[in-house]
């Protein structure tokens, strides 16, 4: 009978120390997750050949009737400039 009270009693124990674990990590990690700086926003602009989303500071530009169209690489770009020369008749 004793032996059933000692079973019960270090299980409770057991259960109260891995609370205690799980408590003490969650207020040790709370402060850390507030103080990361926030990041910088990028300014995406749309490739108007594939549609990816790119940096606008990285991206290939290519003007064209008085607009700016930015493009992820130079396959992109080549894309739209011969839709544009075949939908305007090739010139």
């Amino acid at each position: 009978m004793a032996l059933g009270w000692i079973v019960r009693f270090l299980v409770v124990m057991v259960l109260m120390r891995l609370a205690w674990k799980f408590l003490a990590g969650l207020a040790q990690g709370a402060p850390a997750r507030s103080q990361a700086p926030p990041t910088k926003a990028v300014s995406l602009v749309r490739d108007p050949a594939c549609g990816t989303y790119i940096d606008r500071s990285r991206a290939m530009k290519f003007g064209y009737k008085g607009e700016t169209h930015y493009f992820c690489s130079e396959d992109c770009r080549a894309n739209f400039k011969q839709g544009r020369r075949a939908a305007s008749g090739g010139a």
